[in-house]
């Protein structure tokens, strides 16, 4: 798949606080729109990484070398080597950068307090290549080294630019053994320094998580930062369409996480009574799930093609004496011949009752055995859903361990945000399938839908306190009860059939997927 680019988000804490990059600012106008430069920087960062940078060129030199001190050789030099090639090509994108860098100077206190040698000066000879290093009197030695092996590196890497593309390789490994051997010489590395804004190599305490008092030197730094990349120094005066831009983001923001508050807190009423710990959104990784449907992209194919026979089948679309829509040239036909007929109507899929399905899916460690494993299930049984049910309300997915996981609620679309929950499941902790049995019939009753399926895919073990399995007993004589028609999916697993009078055992994403495919259609038309 090639690169993952994980980005950290703005996230509002405790309505008092906006964080990123583990900085915390207090929730104003300005500190959004410095939250919002910083993402943004974050990204083309990333990006121009994965436009530009191949990291595999190094793999050779690195064997046998000081991790750390080769980590931050390779990274010095590609974060250095991608500014240049976004300053050549991609000017735009630099404010941002450089004001990510004057962000990340205010957040270095002393970095002379830094104990270590071979720290100390890596620290402080990436805030030189960013045009923010900030000297003190007490270290002006050192400080003058720093200065001229930035000079020094930063050439190097423009000789580099300017070479022949085939010669770029060996030019960017002698400039990473040039940086690693200063640094090496300098002592053992204890931690690897980056800007909060590029890419992490660990923990690292370099950064404060706050802005600090600088005494005064904010607006030469700023100036400084901004100059360095060729770029006028806008810390004050915000373009204007970078702050439209700031303040439509935050509204999206905020509008999603209103629409989140206001799903989370109907689930959370209906777990009430039950023994779910709580109610909550999978950690979003779309990466993971991409992956996942590249692994079954055969079989996800297979039985989409079914599906498009299926309707071709059933899709008679003239010949009716009722409907929507005349056929044209049936109408035509009859006036030119002077017959009469009433079959001028088409329709374009065969009309059957309004229905709500949902997919309930165990998550919890009993059902790590299972060869794709959760993300497998939920990936193929999302895949179909969506080619059986292109109206986004007609269904939903949840999964569940001791706690109750929306992967899909009925008002959201199967958007790249759902699939990315799909990416972040996980199997831990037990089975409290009664409990969320519960609470996935309780969000059928509430749709106004006539025809109602809920459909398990569990091992059928429930786990987590006493009397669980008569709980479940209770808890699907109660389903029963109210019409909703409950399908039970057995996950490599003869137990579902214990409690599940419609049920079917399975071992496979394919199997799975054909089998909701074909009750989907059995069912649909014959409600």
């Amino acid at each position: 798949m090639g690169m993952v680019l994980k980005l950290p988000t703005p996230k509002r804490v405790e309505d008092k606080f906006y964080s990123i990059q583990g900085l915390f600012l207090d929730q104003e106008d300005s500190s959004w729109d410095t939250m919002w430069r910083l993402f943004k920087a974050s990204l083309y960062h990333l990006s121009l990484h994965a436009a530009y940078s191949d990291f595999s060129r190094y793999a050779n030199w690195a064997k046998g070398k000081h991790v750390p001190a080769a980590t931050y050789a390779v990274s010095f030099v590609e974060d250095v080597y991608v500014t240049m090639q976004a300053k050549n090509r991609w000017p735009g994108l630099l404010p941002d950068i450089a004001f990510s860098n004057y962000v990340s100077s205010l957040r270095v206190p002393n970095p002379n307090r830094i104990v270590s040698d071979s720290t100390r000066f890596a620290a402080k000879l990436l805030l030189e290549v960013s045009g923010v290093h900030n000297p003190r009197r007490e270290s002006l030695e050192e400080d003058t080294e720093v200065k001229a092996f930035g000079e020094e590196a930063r050439k190097s890497i423009d000789d580099v630019m300017k070479s022949d593309p085939k010669d770029r390789a060996t030019g960017l490994v002698q400039a990473a053994q040039e940086v690693y051997s200063l640094v090496s010489a300098k002592g053992s590395m204890r931690e690897i320094p980056f800007l909060p804004y590029t890419e992490s190599h660990g923990e690292s305490n370099l950064f404060e998580t706050k802005l600090l008092e600088g005494g005064g030197s904010e607006q030469t730094l700023a100036e400084r930062a901004y100059s360095y990349l060729g770029q006028r120094n806008d810390i004050d005066v915000v373009d204007a369409m970078w702050k439209r831009e700031s303040r439509d983001a935050l509204v999206d923001v905020q509008n999603s996480d209103a629409k989140l508050a206001k799903i989370r807190a109907f689930y959370e009423d209906l777990i009430q009574g039950t023994n779910l710990q709580s109610v909550e959104f999978p950690m979003g990784d779309i990466a993971a799930f991409m992956r996942v449907r590249s692994d079954l992209a055969g079989p996800i194919k297979n039985v989409r093609d079914q599906l498009s026979l299926v309707r071709n089948v059933l899709d008679d679309v003239s010949g009716h004496e009722s409907g929507s829509t005349l056929d044209t040239q049936a109408v035509m036909q009859m006036m030119a011949s002077r017959t009469q007929r009433t079959d001028l109507f088409e329709q374009l899929m065969p009309m059957h009752k309004e229905e709500a399905w949902v997919m309930l899916i165990d998550a919890s460690k009993s059902v790590g055995g299972f060869a794709h494993e959760i993300r497998g299930i939920a990936t193929c049984l999302a895949e179909v859903g969506k080619s059986l049910m292109p109206d986004p309300k007609q269904w939903a997915m949840y999964a569940f361990n001791n706690v109750f996981q929306i992967i899909k609620d009925f008002e959201e679309n199967y958007t790249i945000v759902t699939k990315a929950r799909i990416g972040g499941l996980t199997q831990r902790n037990t089975t409290l399938l009664p409990d969320a049995l519960t609470a996935a019939y309780k969000t059928l009753a509430a749709k106004p839908e006539s025809a109602k399926i809920l459909c398990v895919v569990s091992d059928g073990y429930p786990s987590g306190y006493a009397d669980i399995e008569k709980k479940l007993e209770e808890a699907i004589k109660e389903v029963k009860r109210s019409g909703v028609l409950l399908m039970g999916v057995g996950v490599d697993s003869s137990a579902i059939q214990d409690y599940f009078d419609v049920n079917c055992v399975l071992s496979t994403p394919y199997e799975m997927m054909k089998f909701f495919s074909k009750s989907y259609y059995e069912l649909s038309y014959s409600f």
